[in-house]
């Protein structure tokens, strides 16, 4: 058994002076655009951070509660006012609470 693997010394080299390497291409803008939507197709989701927005808060104070009991019309003309103003309950009562100078 001979060991040049069908390769002997008389052969011929392979003449490889007409090959030359290949042009490169330029890669297109849109690149990362086709492995979104690949990852899209597939079902992958994104493990970026999503940043969270921190409320606004007023300054807070203490809260407490009250239930009136009052007529209707009463309660109505109320509601009426804050819906009017855009107040909250509590806003409307202090609003009101300042009118009549208490």
């Amino acid at each position: 058994m001979s060991r040049d693997f069908g390769f002997s010394k008389d052969d011929k080299r392979l003449d490889v002076s007409k090959f030359s390497p290949r042009e490169s291409v330029a890669p297109k803008d849109d690149a990362d655009d086709l492995g979104d939507r690949a990852a899209d197709r597939a079902g992958f989701k994104s493990r970026e951070v999503v940043e969270r927005v921190a409320r606004v808060r007023k300054p807070s104070q203490p809260f407490d509660q009250a239930f009136v009991r009052a007529p209707i019309d009463v309660i109505n003309r109320f509601k009426t006012f804050c819906n009017d103003t855009g107040m909250s309950y509590g806003e409307a009562l202090d609003e009101l609470m300042r009118r009549a100078k208490l």
